[in-house]
Order: structure tokens, then sequence, then C-alpha cells
């Protein structure tokens, strides 16, 4: 009985010491990458642009050309899809201001997924403890269980990061051929917790002057997305509440422009993708100035 005991409050102590004390590696390249773009949006003098999103956000927009071709300082605030709507949003609210201008590319999961996810528990563990309130005990056992999990299975890539918080120069293909299918959507489009804090984060920002537009992932195409019954069910309901840039079929891209995951482009498709965009600000600018007259 007494070795029970032991190994049960070896079992506790092991579980209190990984909840108080382990820094997650994964975590701690989301801390850093978003440190680099916090500083990056602090610098800006005058209004600035966020496009914010998970990772592919990170690999689709050169944000430092950006920038430099419409003088509009652009920060790159692509994270990681695992941390959830509600937390991707949080970050913008923190770091946009009257005058600025939000750009939303969000995965088509962030929609239907819980607005603050596994990634977003395993960040107030390590930086927010207050913040795990946000999640029932059932939840919380779950996603330290599931951290757990993808910790030890952690591999860190290392890219070029841009001054604006890009990844840049991401060369060739690294995609494994299990990868290689489409995404899983739900049967049918409807209102999550995150499309409510999407709601809410918009009418925020319309009172504080702050400009929002919504577009849609660069992603891998596959022929079923064209019939979608979700894919085509989200577009209607962003063209009825938000200013939309584009189609989800014009961000499809071929597998030579893929590096890693259905989400990542490389550098090809992240030249097209951000040549593409600077194309969209510019025809917004100008339906602006003709509204204006």
């Amino acid at each position: 009985m007494i070795y029970v005991g032991i190994i049960l409050l070896c079992i506790i102590l092991a579980g209190a010491g990984y909840f108080f004390g382990y820094r997650s590696k994964g975590l701690m390249r989301i801390k850093y990458l978003l440190d680099v773009k916090a500083r990056f949006a602090k610098e800006s003098e005058g209004a600035k642009r966020l496009l914010v999103g998970g990772s592919d956000v990170l690999y689709s927009f050169d944000t430092d050309a950006i920038s430099a071709k419409t003088k509009m300082r652009t920060v790159n605030f692509g994270l990681n899809v695992g941390l959830g709507m509600g937390f991707l949003l949080d970050v913008a609210r923190k770091h946009a201001k009257p005058g600025d201008e939000i750009v939303l590319c969000l995965a088509y999961s962030l929609y239907f997924k819980p607005s603050y996810d596994i990634f977003a528990y395993e960040y107030y563990r390590m930086f927010q403890k207050r913040e795990l309130r946000r999640f029932s005990l059932k939840q919380q056992a779950y996603y330290l269980l599931g951290n757990l999990k993808l910790n030890l299975e952690y591999k860190q890539k290392q890219f070029d990061l841009a001054k604006s918080g890009a990844y840049i120069h991401v060369q060739g293909s690294d995609f494994a051929e299990q990868k290689n299918k489409p995404l899983v959507f739900p049967d049918a489009f409807g209102s999550t917790a995150a499309t409510k804090d999407l709601e809410r984060f918009c009418e925020e920002c319309a009172a504080n002057d702050i400009k929002v537009y919504v577009t849609y992932p660069s992603t891998l195409y596959f022929e079923e997305y064209k019939t979608s019954a979700y894919i085509w069910q989200l577009r209607d309901y962003l063209l009825a509440n938000y200013d939309v840039i584009g189609e989800p079929w014009d961000y499809m891209v071929p597998r030579e422009q893929i590096f890693n995951s259905v989400y990542h482009v490389n550098e090809q498709g992240q030249a097209q993708r951000t040549e593409r965009l600077l194309e969209e600000i510019e025809e917004q600018e100008e339906r602006s100035d003709a509204r204006a007259l």
C-alpha cells in the first residue's frame, strides 16, 4: 500500500512540475514570434496595417515588401491556427489603434474550432495562468494531455524571419504524401463561439475607427472544394457581414507552391499571394476614393 502511495505522490509531483515549470518549445517559438511582431507594430509612428491569422499568414505574405510598396507599415501577425480565433483576435485588439487597418486572413477551421483552442491553453499555462479560467476543468485536463503529447513530438523548423514578422526565403517543398488530402469541414456552416467573437471584434473596431477586411487563406487546391457546402455557406456569411477581399478559390494553389502543409506556401506561393494582396489593396483604396467623391 505504501508503494502505491509513493507512486501516486510521484505522479502528482511530476504533474505539478510540468504544469508550473515546463516550457514547451513550440509555445516558446510562438511567444518569440509574437514578441518580434509586437515590437515592429509598436515602432509604427502613423497608421499601420495588421495581417492577422494562423501560420498560413506567416508563410503567405511578405509584409516587408507590402510595407515598402504601400508606404504603410504592415505587420505579419500570423501565428498558429491552434491558438484559436479568440486568441488571434485578442492579439489584434491589443496592437491596433484608431486609424489602423486589419486584414483577417482566417484558416477555415478557425470558424468552427473552439475560439480558444489547444495552444491558447498552453500559452496561458506558461505565461498567463489567470486566463485558464476560460476553460472548464474537463477542457483543461484534455488540453494538458494533448499538449504533453504534442510537446513530445515537436520538431522545431527554422526559417528566415523578416523584421515585420513574416517567414521569407522558404524554398522548394517538404510536403509529405500523407498530408496530400483535402481539409475536412462540417456538413454545414453555423454560428459558433468563434464567429460570435469575430462579430464582436469587428463591432469594436468599427467603433474605434479601425478598418477591418476579411479574406481567405492560401491552401492547396482540391477539386471537391468547388462543391463544398461549407465553403459556399461560409462565403455567403462573410459577404453578408464583412468587407471581404476575394473568393475562396482565388487563393487555392497548385502543389508546386506548397511547402510543408496544405496551408503553408513556399517562396513562389508567397510571391504570388503578396502581389495579389498589393493589387487588392490598390483596388480597395480606389473604391474608397470613389465613394469619397
